[in-house]
């Protein structure tokens, strides 16, 4: 197995794991405003986009050998992914992907900051109801990836 097998399997172990949030997302999604919800809403979130930037994280250090730093890093990475570079790789995601995703950075970002009581359950709701078709998305820009860099 040579080093772009591993880095497609563990792609493919993250990725089922950041499919079964989409089970936990479906169970929360049509339920009423409270505490428990909100935080339970917002850690599924923060899940779904840290699994995708750990997806990001391991192919721009093992493929574009190029991790963004500072401040932004979080946005420059994923930004990074929506880039062609030449002779190492095709673009990751496409970007309306990564546009989806911005909105999950964001909240993540949001989730970390705040007390789970400033949290607004409405946002919450929304990106729990989203989070199918931008894992779709997601999946299938990766997908795509794969078999072009083949």
């Amino acid at each position: 197995m040579n080093k772009l097998q591993v880095l497609e399997m563990q792609i493919r172990k993250e990725l089922s794991k950041i499919k079964k949030l989409l089970s936990e997302a479906e169970e929360i999604k049509n339920k009423k405003a409270s505490n428990a919800n909100i935080r339970i809403g917002g850690s599924i979130l923060h899940d779904f986009y840290t699994g995708t930037e750990n997806i990001f994280h391991a192919i721009a250090s093992s493929i574009d050998k190029s991790i963004p730093s500072g401040m932004s890093w979080h946005t420059e990475l994923l930004n990074q992914m929506t880039l062609d570079i030449p002779e190492v790789r095709t673009h990751v995601i496409s970007e309306d992907t990564a546009k989806l995703l911005d909105e999950y950075l964001r909240f993540r970002h949001l989730f970390r900051k705040r007390y789970g009581f400033d949290l607004e359950w409405t946002n919450i709701k929304k990106l729990l109801k989203k989070m199918p078709a931008v894992y779709t998305a997601l999946e299938r820009d990766i997908n795509e990836a794969f078999e072009e860099n083949k």
